[in-house]
C-alpha cells in the first residue's frame, strides 16, 4: 500500500535478526492487515460464491489467513497461503485449523519467489497487502495472470495515489511517484493486462483512519512498555515519522483499492 518503509527490506536495517519485527509489532490484535474491514472482503467474496469454477484459491501474502479462510468458506475447495513473516504465518495456520476442516489449505513459510506454485492453477487468486511479493503493480497483474486459471477471478489490494504526493510525503516513507499510479490509470493497467474489473472499494477516509490510528498506537505502546529494547528508539522515531506524513499528506495522498477482477477466457 506505499508503505517501503515497512517492507522486509527496510525492517531489516531496524532489526537485522528479525526483519519483520515493526510490522508484526504494528498489527498485533488486528486481523485485516490494511485499510478495510472483513465486512468489505466477504461483499465482494459473495459476487463469486457460487461460481463452482472456483475450486483452488491462492493468497499471496496471506498475512493472518483472514482472507484465505473466508474465500474457502464462502467458496470451498482447497487453498494455499504464502506468507513469509514467521509470526503471521502461524497466526494463518492457526487460524486455518480452527475454522477449516483438516487438509482444506495449506500455508507456506517462504517468500513468493520461493513457493512452489503451479501455472494457471487456481480459480482465485489473492494479494491484498502485499504486491511487493511480485514487484509493482503490472508485475503484480502479469504475475496472476500466470498463476490463476482462464475464466479466473482475482482479488487485489493496490495502493493508488489520490492526488500527486509531496516529495517530503514520499521522503518520509522512502518511496516515489512511480511506484504507484492514480485510480484511473490502476484500473486501465488491469484491463491492458487482460482483467475485467468487476468491482472497486475504495477505502474510506474513515477506514484510513481506523488502520492508521491503530498501527501508531500500537508501536507507542510496545515502545513505551519497552524502552530499553535494542530496537525501541529506532521504531518509536519511525513511527512518529510516519504518523506525522499520514496525518499532513497521507489522508489526502494515499489511497487503496480492494479490486475483484475476472479473466476472460
Amino acid at each position: 500500500m506505499g508503505r517501503r518503509a515497512s517492507g522486509p527490506a527496510a525492517e531489516e536495517a531496524l532489526s537485522a535478526p528479525n526483519p519483520f519485527r515493526f510490522t508484526t509489532l504494528a498489527h498485533a490484535g488486528r486481523d485485516v492487515l490494511g485499510p478495510v474491514s472483513v465486512a468489505v472482503v466477504d461483499a465482494l467474496l459473495a459476487r463469486l460464491a457460487r461460481d463452482d469454477r472456483v475450486e483452488r484459491v491462492l493468497d499471496v501474502g496471506c498475512g493472518k489467513g483472514v482472507t484465505l479462510v473466508r474465500a474457502l468458506e464462502h467458496l470451498g475447495g482447497s487453498g494455499i497461503g504464502v506468507e513469509p513473516n514467521p509470526a503471521f504465518a502461524s497466526d494463518a495456520r492457526e487460524r486455518v485449523a480452527r475454522r477449516l476442516p483438516p487438509g482444506r489449505a495449506v500455508v507456506l513459510e517462504a517468500p513468493l519467489a520461493d513457493a512452489p506454485l503451479p501455472a494457471h492453477a487456481f480459480g482465485l487468486g489473492i494479494c491484498t497487502g502485499a504486491l511487493h511479493a511480485f514487484g509493482d503493480w503490472r508485475e503484480t497483474l502479469q504475475g496472476m495472470t500466470r498463476l490463476v486459471a482462464a475464466d479466473g477471478w482475482a482479488l487485489l489490494g493496490p495502493g493508488y495515489w489520490k492526488r500527486v504526493p509531496h516529495p517530503d510525503y514520499l521522503a518520509a516513507f522512502g518511496g516515489s511517484e512511480d511506484e504507484q499510479h492514480p485510480l484511473p490509470t490502476t484500473l486501465s493497467l488491469a484491463e491492458d493486462a487482460g482483467w475485467q474489473v468487476v468491482a472497486c472499494h475504495e477505502s474510506s477516509l474513515a477506514e484510513w483512519d481506523e488502520y492508521e490510528h491503530g498501527y501508531a498506537a500500537r508501536v507507542r505502546e510496545w515502545c513505551d512498555a519497552n524502552p530499553r529494547d535494542p530496537d525501541a528508539s529506532a521504531f518509536r522515531e519511525r513511527v512518529e515519522t510516519w504518523a506525522a506524513a499520514y496525518a499532513r499528506w497521507g489522508r489526502d495522498t494515499m489511497g487503496y483499492a480492494l479490486l475483484l477482477l475476472r479473466r476472460p477466457v
